[in-house]
């Protein structure tokens, strides 16, 4: 997935798992989670979650943007929270969606279907905006109110 380092291989052996264990717990081929955690393919944000579930840890911790796994107070994703975080933080940036659109590399009609609730956003996509307003991928899915990431090799 480009620039995202997912933990998934990490993971999967710190619990003893195989590829087959894993995508038979998520309902899946082998061949797509392989692709998965080799980081060929894009991961759905549902897929994402239920892995962050098995795991037990942060989408954030689990697509390798934090060393450290902070503890969501959901397991869910809340697509209405999403929609509400992406609109208040754009406003609180004072941007309007084509200026994020152009700063994100977006096309602004893509971005207003996150803000409408029309689409949802690959997780590459959604990884991206949460690095641009460095914010938790988990605070603006749902699965926790706290909004800061530490960032990996950041202090603290």
């Amino acid at each position: 997935m480009r620039d995202i380092e997912p933990m998934l291989l990490d993971l999967r052996l710190d619990h003893n798992l195989k590829q087959h264990d894993v995508a038979q717990k998520l309902n899946i081929k082998e061949d797509t989670y392989s692709k998965w955690e080799r980081g060929i393919n894009d991961i759905p944000l549902d897929k994402i979650n239920e892995l962050a579930n098995i795991y037990k840890v942060s989408i954030d911790y689990l697509l390798g943007r934090t060393e450290k796994n902070i503890l969501t107070t959901s397991n869910k994703i809340d697509l209405s929270t999403m929609q509400k975080r992406l609109l208040d933080l754009r406003k609180e940036n004072h941007l309007s969606q084509s200026a994020l659109a152009e700063k994100i590399g977006f096309f602004q009609r893509t971005y207003a279907h996150y803000e409408q609730g029309t689409n949802i956003p690959t997780t590459y996509k959604l990884f991206h905006i949460a690095s641009y307003y460095n914010v938790s991928m988990d605070y603006l899915l749902g699965r926790t109110d706290q909004k800061e990431v530490q960032k990996k090799g950041s202090a603290n």
